[in-house]
């Protein structure tokens, strides 16, 4: 408990020289303003590993190599100074104060850098690590759920009302780890059900990274061994739309295993067709070896006049296959042409 105590007043005291807790009363303000109550209210804390290290090397250690712990202290800590302070009167349970730790930065070693090119097969442990990468794709912007109310179905018991329940995102976790059917109290063990006029959503984008060393099978460089398999980067509320496709990014993030495909094969089959012209076939020949080198070259060439400037390969190969006739039996004389448009204009698109 004591070191509980002593870690909790680090944080304070790193709170008030960083200016976290000024940034706090600011965005308390804000939720004031709003006429609507919540089940969770979200802070962004930036947070300074090598001043924390200054500060309290426990509380430091505890940034970089347990960030949900260290998440849980600086939550206590921005609760009671709410409470204190009396900054926000809608907020009643610690549960309900949803932080965020932002990194500025991390330690210049190769224990908290993650290469694209040699990702480990493995599982990490949840910290946070940064990574450089070339957009290569990306998702529009779409909803996730940041918290949400469940209330006990029993009415005898005291957490059918109240925000004894509350449930937050947490990194690395799935939509079903937030919102479910199956929760039970954890007082009398009845089922719970969600209170949907408190949940809480976000905006959510989803991003492909790839190493930029992936982009030499179109510089035609000596085809090697190596596969370079691409991360997905999830990007939530306010650092979507940050990325543009074909730009090359340095991010910080925390690591994790979403979903696990046991039995993945590739195969590739090669079929000699007359109707492609020589110089089409060498380039197949020379590319076979490659599962998606030959995909890459073709959707590359082809975009080069149809496509907006920049690596926009995924966009090209798009293009590229709804112009393909994949079906032999086709009796519609009229072949249809299907067209990916791209636009932040929404109006435009509409006319």
């Amino acid at each position: 408990m004591a070191d509980i105590l002593s870690l909790k007043e680090s944080v304070l005291v790193y709170l008030d020289r960083s200016g976290g807790l000024k940034k706090l009363c600011e965005d308390c303000e804000y939720f004031n303003g709003s006429q609507q109550t919540e089940a969770v209210y979200r802070f962004c804390i930036g947070v300074n590993p090598a001043d924390v290290l200054e500060l309290d090397p426990v509380l430091g250690d505890c940034v970089l190599h347990d960030p949900l712990k260290a998440t849980a202290l600086f939550q206590s800590v921005c609760f009671l100074a709410i409470k204190t302070l009396s900054l926000i009167e809608k907020i009643h349970m610690e549960s309900q104060v949803n932080v965020i730790l932002k990194f500025t930065h991390l330690p210049p070693f190769p224990e908290y850098t993650l290469d694209l090119s040699s990702f480990p097969r493995l599982c990490r442990p949840l910290r946070p690590v940064s990574m450089e990468g070339l957009v290569i794709a990306m998702t529009r912007v779409t909803k996730y759920t940041q918290g949400a109310r469940f209330l006990c179905t029993d009415d005898d018991c005291p957490c059918s009302t109240g925000f004894h329940h509350i449930r937050v995102h947490a990194p690395g976790a799935t939509e079903s780890a937030t919102v479910r059917n199956d929760f039970s109290c954890m007082i009398c063990s009845s089922q719970l059900k969600e209170d949907v006029k408190f949940r809480v959503l976000g905006d959510k984008q989803l991003v492909e990274l790839i190493h930029v060393k992936a982009l030499d099978v179109l510089r035609g460089y000596q085809q090697s061994s190596m596969r370079y398999q691409s991360v997905t980067l999830f990007l939530r509320d306010e650092l979507c739309n940050s990325m543009r496709i074909g730009q090359y990014y340095r991010v910080l993030g925390i690591p994790a295993h979403v979903h696990q495909w046991p039995n993945i094969t590739w195969s590739v089959e090669a079929n000699s067709n007359e109707m492609f012209s020589a110089r089409f076939q060498e380039l197949w020949k020379g590319t076979a070896s490659s599962p998606w080198r030959f995909s890459a070259i073709v959707a590359h060439c082809f975009g080069l006049d149809v496509a907006p400037q920049g690596l926009y390969d995924t966009l090209k190969l798009s293009l590229l296959l709804s112009l393909v006739q994949t079906r032999i039996d086709e009796k519609d004389t009229f072949h249809n042409l299907d067209l990916l448009v791209v636009t932040t204009d929404t109006l435009i698109l509409d006319r």
